[in-house]
């Protein structure tokens, strides 16, 4: 060969030696004579395709590094770093309130006619709920919507967890400064009802919040004091990566009422007719007038709703405690740009133990219940402890959505403390039991269009649930929202249905015959940006466990006694809501009108006779606003103010049993058919809006009957006024 060749070889040798990362470091003076030569070569490998390249081979194969030099170093990806926005660009949207379930809001602080709706015991907008004349004291339902609940069996006296703080409505808090919220609102007569809310960020990861309701309403009738005390401590850490986050609450609720049981027959008699009474002369004979009628003398004693006799004197308290743990890890980590980071794959754990007690007392015993067993004072107590164990895990990507996957263990505790007079052991005292169940989530985003899809299958024979939905919601072409969802939950009644123990002899049972209720719901709305919303719900109910009124009828407002029923028959409850806010300037004109019908009139086979009505709620339920809205004072402070009108048809509203706190169904008494108007005054000044309202002005034009609940007035005009005050420091 050519001494030209052998240079040649040589040199493209050493040059594929020399591009290897892993030789020592030189001087700068022999890096640029060795790139110098390199340069002046001719580079052979141009005519050679690179999926057949043998330099390159060899270059990745035959040549490794010289022995006693470190390895390769592999380029490291940019880690996430978190942002921390300045605080000179901070918003009110930055002021961030989570929830379990991952949905979260941020404070707002603006003036609508949805927080008029909301300023209320609740803080929720209760269209479908209808409250007792004491505020707290009680609401009766004028719709339902069976899916909105717990999943699992509970302690059962539904009617005394109105405004208990379940885990899911327990907030977490992300804010750049700290928070401070208060709530108040008069009551009636003596008390008050403040709600303070203090929250803050130490650092940019971990927050603290405290929560408390204190709340005490006398009220106009005897026996009706509401009272409440409510903490809630709850905190989030995440670490600096966001990779990492805990979650914790701590939540001690207190709520008691006292209980009257409505009014007895006599007072019933003076509450509607009172006002009005016949003069009589020395005889006691009524006095006629020219045309021979009876003269009439307005009277206004009874107005003094406390010289209204009621049925009993009681109490009913329900405490609960709770403590709930959540860890979550994220991986999979996509940096989307030097502000967000997205995790692809989420893991989990959630804790929640909670125990609960309802209790009954009496000092003295009564007949407004029947029979007792001989006992001088009264005091019923149930009482469940409940532990859940979650372990889930979320994955995430564009093309597939969002899937989510759970484990679940339950393990229930209910039981009856010691009683004196119940015989033992007529009935069990506990039930204690567990479950297992399996979920899974589904969520995508199509367009403007989300699609999502869950199931939920327990694995044990004990109260088990059963639940698929699927469904989408979202916006379609410009201005309209479209939303369909198909529903289907198979449930066990809650606990008080199967045991039930009570110093009163009618108060007592164990039954283990219950099924499975099912609800089955169709449910499709459609709205218009300016036009309103619409929404249609259909729903078939099977195997529907309820408490039944069976007090005989001579007997009615005497007594009362209540017995657990489940009906065979399926019961078909459709329901179709308008709402509408049509602005014209600066007034507005918001409607929201409900119609439903309950189709359960069919006896069943190789029945005798026809069952009572089961489900009861008023085929028409309207709330109609009239607003003015309007910048004042150099735009220094926003005025609304306007007329609410309340309406809905009467039917047989259910009966409220204060012994067990439950709502039972009747078909003796209907209340309804009154209006009801509001006339209310509000205002927003810098982050403070301020509330007045006088409520029911038309009490005394539309006759006094109006009630709750069967033999439960509803409460008479009155002037409240309330604030919501945020402070940002």
């Amino acid at each position: 060969m050519s001494r030209y060749f052998w240079v040649t070889l040589f040199l493209c040798s050493y040059t594929v030696w020399a591009q290897n990362p892993f030789q020592p470091q030189k001087s700068d003076a022999e890096q640029n004579s060795e790139i110098s030569v390199r340069d002046t070569l001719p580079k052979i490998t141009d005519s050679i395709p690179k999926e057949n390249n043998s330099l390159n081979s060899m270059r990745r194969d035959s040549l490794p590094p010289p022995k006693g030099l470190p390895p390769k170093k592999k380029k490291k990806k940019p880690k996430p770093v978190p942002y921390i926005k300045p605080m000179d660009s901070v918003t009110i949207k930055d002021y961030r309130i989570l929830y379990m379930d991952e949905s979260e809001t941020y404070v707002d602080t603006t003036l609508t006619i949805e927080k008029e709706y909301r300023f209320n015991f609740l803080k929720k907008d209760h269209f479908e709920l209808f409250p007792f004349a004491n505020m707290g004291e009680n609401y009766n339902r004028l719709g339902y919507d069976f899916h909105a609940g717990p999943i699992t069996p509970m302690l059962g006296a539904r009617a005394t967890h109105f405004g208990y703080f379940e885990k899911e409505d327990v907030a977490y808090y992300e804010v750049p400064s700290p928070l401070t919220e208060l709530f108040f609102k008069t009551t009636f007569e003596q008390g008050h009802h403040l709600d303070a809310l203090i929250t803050i960020n130490t650092s940019p990861r971990f927050n603290l919040a405290f929560a408390y309701r204190g709340f005490r309403s006398l009220g106009k009738y005897l026996s009706s004091r509401v009272g409440a005390s409510q903490l809630r401590i709850s905190s989030q850490y995440q670490s600096y990566d966001k990779r990492y986050r805990l979650r914790f609450h701590f939540a001690s609720q207190t709520l008691d009422r006292q209980v009257n049981g409505g009014l007895t027959n006599s007072s019933v008699y003076f509450f509607e007719e009172a006002p009005n009474y016949v003069i009589t002369d020395a005889n006691g004979d009524p006095v006629l007038d020219e045309n021979g009628d009876e003269v009439y003398e307005f009277y206004d004693g009874f107005l003094d709703r406390s010289r209204l006799e009621t049925q009993i004197r009681g109490e009913n308290e329900l405490t609960g405690k709770r403590y709930h743990l959540e860890q979550t890890y994220n991986l999979l980590p996509k940096v989307i740009d030097s502000t967000k980071t997205v995790y692809r794959l989420k893991l989990g754990h959630r804790l929640n133990y909670e125990t609960k007690y309802y209790n009954f007392r009496q000092t003295a015993a009564d007949d407004y219940f029947a029979a007792n067993y001989e006992a001088n004072s009264i005091s019923d107590r149930n009482q469940l402890r409940a532990m859940e164990n979650d372990f889930f895990a979320n994955y995430s990507t564009p093309l597939l959505g969002n899937l989510e996957f759970k484990l679940h263990t339950y393990a229930w505790n209910y039981f009856f403390e010691a009683n004196t007079y119940t015989p033992e052991p007529e009935y069990s005292s506990e039930i204690k039991t567990g479950q297992f169940a399996v979920s899974g989530r589904w969520k995508k985003k199509l367009f403007d269009l989300e699609l999502f899809a869950n199931a939920y299958k327990s694995l044990g024979s004990d109260f088990p649930t059963d639940i698929v939905s699927f469904g989408l919601e979202g916006k379609f072409l410009k201005n309209f929202e479209l939303g369909a969802r198909v529903n289907y939950r198979s449930q066990a009644p809650n606990f008080n249905f199967h045991l039930y123990k009570s110093d009163y002899t009618n108060y007592n049972w164990e039954r283990t015959d219950f099924k499975n209720q099912e609800f089955s719901t169709l449910a499709l709305k459609m709205g218009h940006k300016k036009w309103g919303m619409i929404s249609a719900e259909w729903n078939a109910l099977n195997h529907y466990a309820y408490f039944r009124n069976v007090t005989p009828l001579e007997s009615l407002n005497k007594t009362l006694l209540t017995r657990p029923d489940q009906t065979d028959r399926q019961l078909d409850y459709f329901k179709i809501r308008l709402f509408q806010n049509l602005k014209f300037g600066k007034f507005a004109l918001v409607n929201t009108i409900q119609y439903q019908k309950v189709d359960q009139e069919e006896t069943p086979e190789n029945s005798t006779e026809l069952e009572p009505l089961i489900l009861n709620v008023p085929e028409w339920i309207t709330r109609n606003t009239v607003m003015f809205s309007s910048h004042l004072f150099k735009k220094a402070m926003y005025l609304q103010t306007g007329i609410t009108f309340n309406f809905f048809t009467d039917y047989y509203a259910d009966i409220y049993n204060p012994l067990i706190g439950e709502f039972a169904s009747q078909n003796n008494t209907k209340i309804g058919n009154f209006p009801k108007m509001d006339v209310f005054l509000n205002a927003k000044i810098q982050q403070t809006r301020v509330f007045f309202k006088l409520e029911h002005f038309n009490s005394s034009q539309s006759g006094y009957r109006y009630y709750a609940a069967p033999f439960t007035p509803f409460r008479d005009s009155i002037i409240r006024f309330g604030l919501v005050w945020n402070f940002f420091q």
